[in-house]
């Protein structure tokens, strides 16, 4: 009886704390990813803007990403299951995409330096560095998490609260791969 009464004091509308800070987390994310795609379509009007050209590599940056995201899914189904083999094979898929996904990234930001496109040469350069590194910041913030979860899953340390912690993470990695979605759409329409 007493469990039953501490877990419901760790409840905040029906959430635990860690979703609440999850969920306010992602919330504080889209605020800044919204002003600065505001910012970006709004400069992008006046005469000094010169587009770059879209590096190929961030096709397969993306499909590491949506790699390392179904990763998580799989990790999540194992610890539904019960199955710590299928917990850390999806763990380590999502820890593998998700660095390839990051080496990507700083490959095209040298691809791009390679052929004079510099951070400062022109708005829309700042912005695309700015709205890429951005992410990218973001998504090692992630890979911290994956980190501490995976370590304790690679140690043996599973507990009840796995499948739940699994799931938080799987939904900041499928939240990563939404805003990636959209920001890149919105570099490749302008």
């Amino acid at each position: 009886m007493t469990e039953v009464i501490n877990n419901e004091k760790e409840k905040f509308m029906g959430l635990t704390h860690a979703q609440v800070f999850m969920y306010l987390l992602m919330t504080v994310i889209s605020i800044l990813f919204l002003f600065i795609t505001n910012a970006y379509l709004f400069r992008m009007n006046f005469a000094d803007w010169q587009s770059l050209p879209m590096p190929t590599l961030l096709w397969f940056n993306s499909g590491a990403l949506v790699l390392a995201s179904v990763g998580m899914i799989w990790a999540k189904q194992g610890a539904k299951s019960g199955s710590p083999t299928n917990i850390k094979i999806g763990l380590t898929a999502a820890g593998i995409f998700g660095t390839l996904f990051t080496l990507g990234q700083i490959t095209a930001w040298q691809e791009l330096n390679a052929v004079g496109y510099f951070l400062a040469s022109n708005p829309a350069n700042t912005f695309f560095y700015l709205i890429t590194a951005l992410h990218v910041m973001h998504v090692l913030g992630g890979m911290v998490a994956w980190l501490r979860v995976s370590f304790k899953v690679f140690l043996g340390s599973q507990n009840t609260a796995t499948e739940h912690t699994i799931g938080l993470l799987g939904i900041y990695w499928h939240y990563m791969l939404l805003v990636w979605a959209l920001l890149f759409s919105i570099l490749l329409t302008t």
